[in-house]
């Protein structure tokens, strides 16, 4: 028996629709609305807290109304490859840069 060969283009393909259908779920679902209320809802509360401050006169800090949403999900091997992009981009621009000088020079 012989092993069939499957093409690379139909598995990136089938797993494209796959992700593309689970998309159309998740929004048709109402996933993102629901998000989106939730946040509003925290900022709406946060409004009125603040309002209620400034009329009993309290003092008041930005950072006690606003919420991060930020998550950090660095880790020392994201670091170490976010540097070593970092230095190859460097490299490869001033090599470039050089390089581009260097054949303007020859041509004028």
């Amino acid at each position: 028996m012989q092993k069939k060969n499957y093409n690379l283009f139909w598995w990136i393909l089938s797993i494209s629709f796959i992700l593309f259908v689970s998309l159309v779920i998740a929004y048709d679902s109402g996933y993102y609305e629901a998000n989106i209320s939730r946040k509003s809802k925290i900022t709406n509360e946060k409004i009125r807290e603040f309002e209620q401050d400034v009329k009993q006169g309290k003092d008041i800090d930005i950072k006690d109304y606003v919420e991060s949403d930020f998550i950090d999900y660095s880790s020392p091997m994201s670091k170490v490859g976010a540097k070593l992009s970092s230095t190859i981009d460097d490299f490869m621009n001033n090599s470039f840069t050089n390089f581009f000088s260097f054949v303007s020079r020859l041509f004028t």
